[in-house]
């Protein structure tokens, strides 16, 4: 799993708006990670330690090796390279806990519990997917019993820390929260964090398990419960971060946070805006595209995958760029904030004042006249393209100036197997790969699954996924373009 931009390090950021009113103005930001080293000194009074769930270390394993969770063959299990410990296990919740209550002494705020996980994840060394043995049944561990192990240890380290202290789960948003033992779990904590948030590579369109409706009605039904959710997605691409901030803004209540931008500096403005209070709640304006008013902007959001939609907005509105707008186009998974525009102010002409005659002759003035100004040189084009392509149309929008360098020419190629996904956008350093993954059934493909893939520096990108069912499978890529780098499909790749 991506340890994203909360775990370790959480500076007062977020802190500071643990107790605001919930009609906020501004988004509540968390900086601050456990992978970025300067950050590391931000951690003290006001920040999260970081926990994992039931991953322990080379130390703690050799401590207590009984706690390791073993499969059916007693090959040792893992949990993201660490060793998998038994949750279910007494004596390792005590020690679980007392780890907890010693960072809370230590001067922490609160604790971020990584990997509270409503799904069984274990792998052995080859990083196979393995169900563990329950050591207290000695037949392997169902879903539901893992559930219930998790919820009681959930639960246990709620009733055991102070009641001031902030509890963070990172959890699988798409287990819902109708299980009973599901939302014993999510109602233990203070926090939920979503690894991804909308902006999430399994996020698609609609009310099913993974679509756009569903995780938005799961953010507000645990906003109703008095708990906050946290968005945690990292993106510097400009179309992904203003839909990560519009769809925030589409059902934030004041208890819910973005994370983004761990290490950047200066902090991007659209952070700071000051949207003012909610005057509805979100409301769709067409399939699959969402508005919500509030008194000092808009926001929109059109579902990943939908066709692109051009909606009307009143006028005196302009986006984040300063640009006018009456209307918004909007590709599947874009979004815009918009905010009232300046209202020009004239400045009066000064009327010279009279003065007596002189030698000039009757009736001439010797007021100064004010020189005339010149327009200053008129500010560069603003650009803004909407490039759209296949299977629904995705973003590639690319702010810049007139004059600005064209962006360069990308090439995607991508891979499959039924665990994992890879591959690489040449002439990208930055940006989102969706790809699809299509079942070969009789003579047709049939699309079983879409994910959304962040590049990396290198322009590679690889993502885990949920074992698919044995097959025939093929895989297709669409890099979404940036401000620098041009929208590109690859070719079919089966496996």
């Amino acid at each position: 799993m991506s340890r994203g931009l909360l775990t370790a390090a959480l500076t007062a950021i977020l802190m500071s708006c643990s107790t605001a009113a919930a009609d906020a103005a501004t988004p509540r930001l968390a900086r601050g990670t456990a992978d970025t080293s300067p950050m590391l000194t931000s951690w003290g009074a006001g920040a999260w330690a970081h926990l994992p769930a039931y991953g322990l270390s080379a130390g703690e394993l050799a401590a207590h090796p009984e706690w390791q969770l073993k499969d059916a063959t007693n090959a040792p299990l893992l949990v993201n390279g660490r060793a998998a410990a038994d949750f279910g296990n007494a004596d390792f919740r005590a020690w679980w806990i007392a780890k907890a209550q010693a960072a809370l002494g230590a001067g922490h705020r609160g604790v971020f519990i990584d990997d509270a996980f409503m799904e069984r994840r274990t792998t052995n060394a080859g990083g196979t997917s393995r169900t563990p043995i329950d050591p207290r049944t000695g037949a392997a561990m169902t879903e539901a019993g893992w559930q219930r192990y998790m919820a009681d240890f959930l639960v246990a380290v709620r009733a055991a820390l102070p009641a001031d202290a902030d509890i963070v789960h990172e959890v699988l948003w798409y287990k819902g929260d109708a299980n009973a033992d599901v939302l014993r779990a999510l109602k233990a904590a203070t926090y939920l964090s979503v690894d991804g948030g909308f902006n999430g590579s399994l996020v698609t369109y609609g009310g099913g398990t993974y679509g756009f409706q569903t995780l938005a009605g799961w953010i507000e039904r645990a906003q109703a419960r008095g708990t906050g959710v946290i968005l945690d997605f990292s993106t510097t691409a400009p179309a992904a971060r203003v839909y990560g901030l519009a769809s925030y803004w589409l059902v934030n209540t004041g208890l819910s946070a973005i994370a983004n931008d761990a290490s950047t500096a200066p902090l991007w403005s659209g952070y700071t805006v000051d949207l003012g209070t909610p005057n509805t709640g979100r409301y769709q304006v067409a399939t699959g595209a969402w508005r919500r008013d509030f008194t000092r902007g808009i926001v929109l959001v059109n579902e990943p995958y939908r066709s692109t939609r051009t909606l009307t907005v009143p006028a005196g509105y302009q986006d984040l760029d300063g640009v006018a707008r009456t209307t918004v186009t909007l590709a599947g998974g874009q979004g815009a904030v918009l905010v009232p525009a300046p209202v020009p102010v004239s400045t009066p002409t000064p009327t010279p004042t009279p003065v007596a005659p002189t030698d000039g002759g009757p009736g001439v003035s010797t007021a100064p006249v004010p020189p005339v100004a010149t327009a200053p040189p008129s500010a560069p084009t603003k650009i803004t393209t909407i490039t759209t392509g296949g299977d629904g149309a995705r973003i590639a929008r690319a702010g810049g100036t007139a004059g600005a360098k064209p962006p360069g020419s990308t090439r995607v190629s991508v891979r499959g197997s039924r665990t994992r996904l890879t591959g690489r956008v040449r002439g990208a350093v930055a940006g989102y790969v969706r790809v699809t993954i299509e079942r070969k059934r009789g003579p047709k493909w049939a699309v079983v699954r879409r994910v959304k893939v962040s590049v990396k520096r290198t322009g590679r990108f690889t993502k885990d996924i949920p074992t698919l069912p044995g097959g025939s499978y093929r895989v297709s890529g669409y890099f979404e373009g940036t401000g620098t780098s041009k929208p590109a499909r690859s070719g079919y790749s089966t496996f």
